[in-house]
């Protein structure tokens, strides 16, 4: 039940439209390496927001500046910007995704239409790694982007840190 009703709030939540302030944006560029800037910037204005809240909260969490760590948080959901998903679709996705076996969500991305749009919107970990691979970005970066939402046995990085990141997503 809790997941359903942090679903609910994330869904009004996103409804809001949000902007990035000059501060932010500033901040976000003395993290982030230039490619990887470039990629940030792909994102939705709203994925931006909650990319900065996210590594803002990290940072708190931390009670230090690590910017490798608040690089991943930066960037833990470039992968969706690949996909341009709607408000519906990742409704969609994100209810679907829940139920749907790893091996369905895969054969989905591979088709057209709402199906594929859907799957390609569920393999954005994977997506956002493979951008920030080619992007240059440092291993925490690349393989937070690719575990956070898998479970914390599944991770390759630090528990501690994974932790804090998870948190901080809120998600």
């Amino acid at each position: 039940m809790k997941t359903f009703w942090h679903l609910v709030k994330r869904f009004f939540g996103s409804l809001k439209q949000k902007t990035v302030s000059e501060e932010d944006l500033l901040w976000v560029e003395n993290i982030l390496s230039q490619e990887e800037m470039h990629l940030w910037q792909t994102m939705p204005e709203n994925d931006k927001c909650h990319s900065i809240e996210v590594a803002r909260r990290t940072g708190t969490l931390l009670g230090k500046l690590e910017p490798e760590v608040l690089a991943a948080a930066l960037l833990h959901d470039v992968g969706k910007a690949k996909n341009q998903a709607g408000l519906w679709v990742r409704v969609l996705a994100t209810l679907l995704g829940l139920a749907l076996p790893a091996r369905k969500k895969e054969r989905w991305a591979e088709k057209s239409g709402i199906t594929g749009k859907i799957g390609q919107y569920l393999q954005h970990p994977a997506q956002g790694a493979d951008l920030l691979r080619a992007a240059g970005s440092v291993p925490l970066v690349i393989a937070w982007a690719e575990e956070h939402h898998l479970p914390e046995r599944a991770w390759t990085i630090n528990p501690e840190i994974g932790n804090i990141l998870k948190a901080a997503d809120n998600d």
